[in-house]
């Protein structure tokens, strides 16, 4: 069985160094519905349209970007990790 990939859609990434938490955006950064598919990873969705808006992530730099300094490529690393959870998440 073949395994499925996850498409990544073209995001921007917003990190705030101070709180260590790290937002990503698919589109214009709006509210959601927040789901947490994992302990401080949490999903925000459109109510509306059921549609994944954003994610944010929690202790970013000492949970996900390790040695290196490219806070956009490590988060794009991390995404398929988090997005294949969020399904799990879905009631």
């Amino acid at each position: 069985m073949a395994t499925k990939q996850i498409k990544i859609p073209k995001f921007d990434v917003d990190y705030d160094d101070y709180a260590d938490v790290l937002y990503i955006s698919f589109g214009k950064p709006k509210e959601g519905i927040v789901c947490e598919v994992a302990e401080g990873d949490l999903v925000r969705v459109d109510p509306y349209t059921d549609k994944i808006v954003g994610i944010t992530i929690l202790d970013f730099k000492n949970r996900y970007l390790g040695t290196g300094n490219d806070i956009k490529a490590s988060a794009k690393a991390v995404l398929p990790g988090i997005l294949k959870n969020f399904k799990s998440c879905i009631h």
